[in-house]
């Protein structure tokens, strides 16, 4: 994987919070692969998160550096296609519900809850 794989930040914004969170669950693998699972929810598509290990990410992978040498992991079909433009953020509801919340400009709808997508 070169410096080509790396997003800019206005490709893809990973907040502060995000980023810390992202470090803190990482543990021992070089990163974090964000994808999107079809077929999943009322709005058809979910945002989900996979631990890469160590040595298993593809050379096409396109990447944000997180730091301390930790990488989020995107496909690139993915990305040019639906995940451009993301930002990735940790936030705390009113009730102390801690989640990551992605806001996707990509996205045609969402469901009630907030879980699933479409595009």
């Amino acid at each position: 994987m070169t410096d080509k794989n790396l997003l800019a930040p206005n490709q893809l914004t990973i907040t502060d919070a995000a980023r810390a969170h992202m470090l803190r669950v990482i543990g021992d693998n070089d990163g974090v692969r964000l994808e999107i699972r079809a077929g999943k929810g009322c709005g058809g598509n979910e945002y989900d998160f996979k631990a890469v290990p160590s040595g298993k990410a593809d050379a096409l992978d396109l990447y944000a550096d997180l730091g301390e040498g930790k990488r989020l992991f995107v496909k690139p079909l993915e990305f040019f296609s639906k995940l451009q433009f993301v930002t990735i953020d940790f936030q705390t509801d009113e009730v102390g519900n801690r989640r990551i919340h992605i806001s996707n400009p990509n996205e045609k709808g969402r469901c009630g809850c907030g879980q699933s997508v479409s595009f």
